[in-house]
């Protein structure tokens, strides 16, 4: 079994507005990825946690749930994806009230947190154009190509990635095994960005580019410094 933990610092704009962790736990059959997300300021004082599992290899989602909590109010989203019985299960609960709804299982979904999962296992450094079938619509991954970010421990190569519909701006380490560096999403109140901080791995090695504050220019924003990439033949 393999466990990974990656922290990370979510800010909008020049402003702190929370952290989140993401917990991955692989097993031969079954990986299992947890997500604690913290808001504060702009983005209001409210938690979310999200719980995914995925077919370890394929990756295709087994499970997936969501709780959001303000003020002692708590919103959860789950579903089940069963190919054999050819059903999506969907269950909403607001309060007291439930809501439950099928939908036929027509293809490989991805669930969101399994999606970054699926991202890290693409192959990197091609350029390529990839369609992700998720619950309700498909999304499609474009290669921006390589990127060196800045980072208080040094410059850091990454991946770059865009996501549409968003579109959302990911941007993986280059080395093994491809951590999300930053990951760029889109709100009603402007780009909210998740830089790693420190990421864990069972076996107790540790890595921490923390992101530099430097936020100049536009291109630093997305994605830091663009870097020729070299084509083997």
């Amino acid at each position: 079994m393999a466990v990974e933990t990656l922290s990370y610092a979510l800010s909008l704009g020049a402003k702190a507005v929370g952290s989140q962790v993401i917990k991955t736990t692989v097993t031969p059959r079954v990986t299992t990825l947890e997500c604690r997300a913290l808001f504060q300021g702009a983005l209001g004082a409210h938690s979310i946690d999200q719980s995914s599992q995925l077919l370890t290899g394929s990756g295709e989602s087994l499970r997936f749930s969501e709780t959001a909590e303000t003020k002692g109010e708590k919103h959860t989203f789950e579903v089940a994806f069963d190919a054999r019985s050819g059903l999506v299960k969907a269950t909403r609960q607001v309060g007291a009230q439930i809501e439950r709804a099928e939908t036929p299982y027509l293809r490989p979904y991805r669930d969101p947190l399994g999606l970054l999962h699926t991202l890290r296992g693409l192959a990197h450094g091609a350029a390529l154009t990839e369609r992700v079938p998720l619950l309700g619509k498909d999304v499609v991954i474009e290669s921006l190509g390589e990127w060196v970010l800045e980072t208080t421990n040094g410059e850091c190569p990454t991946f770059g990635y865009v996501l549409r519909p968003g579109p959302s701006y990911v941007y993986l380490d280059a080395r093994p095994p491809h951590a999300v560096i930053r990951l760029i999403q889109p709100t009603q109140y402007g780009q909210v960005e998740a830089s790693l901080i420190r990421a864990v791995q069972e076996d107790g090695t540790l890595s921490a580019p923390k992101e530099s504050k430097d936020r100049s220019g536009k291109r630093r924003r997305r994605g830091g410094r663009r870097r020729r990439r070299v084509e083997s033949n």
